[in-house]
């Protein structure tokens, strides 16, 4: 049995007096620290817990901030505060049933009658999160549907994944990279998992008690789909959200993980214990369910109800317990620690989260600078590049999944950045020119990352022609770039012809073939020369949010 140390409360309240001084003083990292210490010292004291997950609600770490909270009410059932900060950080991460749970019982914690200033307060405060939250879950059940492929589409045989089954073998005897390989690579995991759960039966075995048959692994060909290709989700179940809710609970509780329970905190706190008594073929599958299933939940929730934040902190969550994992057993075989540990995975979860920060910039949110994207998205090129993929066991689509489709994505939201800075750069900026160059770089490395016949592809060709044409280059290194990029779309247009793919497709097919005719034609009626400059149109393209103060910040 492990040694309990003796309580000292009298260190506790001296340290917990010093955490609440830091707290005042927005010092929250090192409140944090005292916290921690004071909680060594009396593991038993509800309110260091409370303390320490405001701490983490000021941090933004609500997974954590909830676990504390779930500890501090565990503690002491009718601590008001406590219950109180659980409802917050199931607000912040719009968990709204239990945000719901925890609003009442922390109502239920106060005096009925004659309140203090201070608890007629947090009444207030408690009320406004609890309507808030059931206005919320009333607001799911309308916005839980994927949009679905019609009828028609599916029986066309023109869906990516149709004509990526019907192109695989030609794309792998020809050994040239092909996004037919990535969606057909995609689409195998997803529809293994939408096979299992259509399976899935839920029996009734008494008044108010299910009895629930499923596959346990359903998250985890999921996962692997989101983090190959999240295109090819394209499904219309009405009952989607509550079925994967569902799936979550059934795995997370079969492999016992820690995704409903808690943050990163509680799994490093508890997977080493878990190693030591239990080994690594209980641990293994432990931690791939909790982080996997993070990610299912950031990616869906994101997609579904539009949860945005919940989504950042899921993923920041799974990379902060994946690279954690890497160091605290640094030794250990992939077979054994299992392959979420790997550098390719960690990789594929980086992308989504830079997806996600790069969709928050462009809303307009403050939470991210163009430096916190260029930052993150230098990792994810440094890493792809400098480790190779094994030869044992090796898959073009993986290898595009994990090495280059990230290695792409990256290297556009550089090169977005750079442009970003161009254009809101007033006339005369030196570092104008500079910047229209550095995206130009970026958005040709982006393309020459992706196969020819990958709809982005040819985007990225097309900012890197406007980045040219920004910088005035002549039309004798515009036009043979036109030509490449009509080249890219003609191939694309075989996979991606479906909308909203097929559609940006033709889009950009047009812009770029009236530039090359426009320019060839005034050529060779002596109006211009090939060392003359040429201007591309402008794209028609969606609402632009509202110019935003976004600045690089020093590195």
């Amino acid at each position: 049995m492990p040694q309990e140390h003796p309580i000292d409360i009298e260190g506790a309240e001296s340290l917990k007096a010093q955490g609440n001084e830091l707290y005042r003083k927005l010092e929250y990292s090192a409140a944090h620290r005292k916290y921690t210490e004071a909680i060594k010292l009396n593991p038993r004291n509800a309110v260091l817990y409370a303390n320490r997950a405001a701490v983490l609600l000021a941090l933004k770490k609500y997974s954590d901030a909830g676990w504390d909270s779930e500890k501090a009410v565990e503690l002491d059932p009718t601590y008001a505060r406590g219950w109180g900060r659980l409802a917050t950080a199931a607000q912040a991460l719009a968990t709204w049933s239990r945000c719901i749970y925890a609003s009442q019982k922390a109502l239920d914690c106060l005096p009925k009658e004659n309140l203090s200033p201070e608890e007629q307060k947090m009444k207030t405060q408690f009320e406004q999160v609890l309507n808030k939250a059931r206005l919320n879950e009333k607001k799911i059940d309308a916005n839980t549907t994927l949009t679905g492929a019609s009828i028609d589409q599916l029986l066309s045989g023109r869906m990516p994944w149709q004509r990526a089954a019907a192109l695989k073998a030609e794309k792998l005897v020809s050994n040239v990279p092909s996004s037919a390989l990535i969606v057909d690579y995609a689409y195998g995991d997803f529809k293994e998992a939408m096979d299992v759960l259509a399976e899935t039966k839920v029996m009734s075995s008494g008044p108010g008690v299910e009895m629930i048959s499923s596959n346990p692994k359903v998250i985890r060909c999921l996962t692997n789909a989101i983090l190959t290709d999240t295109r090819v989700f394209t499904i219309n179940w009405p009952d989607l959200s509550d079925r994967l809710r569902r799936q979550c609970l059934i795995e997370d509780q079969y492999f016992r993980g820690w995704a409903t329970t808690g943050g990163p905190a509680i799994v490093k706190e508890e997977a080493p214990k878990r190693l030591k008594s239990e080994g690594w073929d209980k641990l293994r599958p432990s931690l791939s369910t909790t982080v996997r299933i993070w990610i299912l939940s950031a990616f869906f929730r994101s997609l579904l109800l539009s949860h945005h934040d919940f989504a950042l902190e899921m993923y920041t969550n799974a990379i902060e317990v994946l690279e954690w994992g890497r160091k605290q057993w640094p030794n250990v075989s992939r077979d054994v620690r299992g392959c979420v540990f790997e550098n390719s995975f960690i990789r594929g979860v980086k992308k989504l989260k830079l997806e996600a920060m790069h969709a928050s910039v462009f809303r307009g949110e403050d939470k991210y600078t163009f430096q916190d994207l260029i930052t993150f998205a230098e990792d994810i090129v440094v890493s792809a590049v400098t480790e190779l993929p094994s030869t044992e066991n090796f898959h073009p689509g993986h290898f595009l999944a994990y090495w280059m489709y990230p290695t792409g994505t990256a290297s556009s939201v550089i090169g977005w950045c750079h442009l970003q800075k161009a254009l809101r750069s007033p006339k005369g900026d030196p570092e104008k020119t500079s910047s229209f160059e550095a995206a130009a770089q970026h958005y040709l490395a982006a393309a020459k990352a992706l196969p020819e016949d990958e709809e982005q592809h040819s985007r990225f060709l097309q900012k890197h022609l406007e980045c040219l044409c920004f910088l005035k280059k002549p039309l004798r290194e515009t036009l043979p770039l036109c030509q490449r990029i009509r080249g890219a779309l003609d191939q694309a247009l075989d996979i991606w012809s479906i909308p909203p793919y097929g559609d940006i497709i033709r889009v950009t097919l047009d812009q770029v073939k009236g530039f090359q005719d426009k320019y060839k034609q005034q050529i060779a009626d002596g109006k211009c020369t090939l060392d003359s400059i040429g201007e591309l149109p402008t794209l028609k393209r969606p609402p632009q949010p509202p110019p935003v103060d976004i600045r690089f910040r020093d590195a």
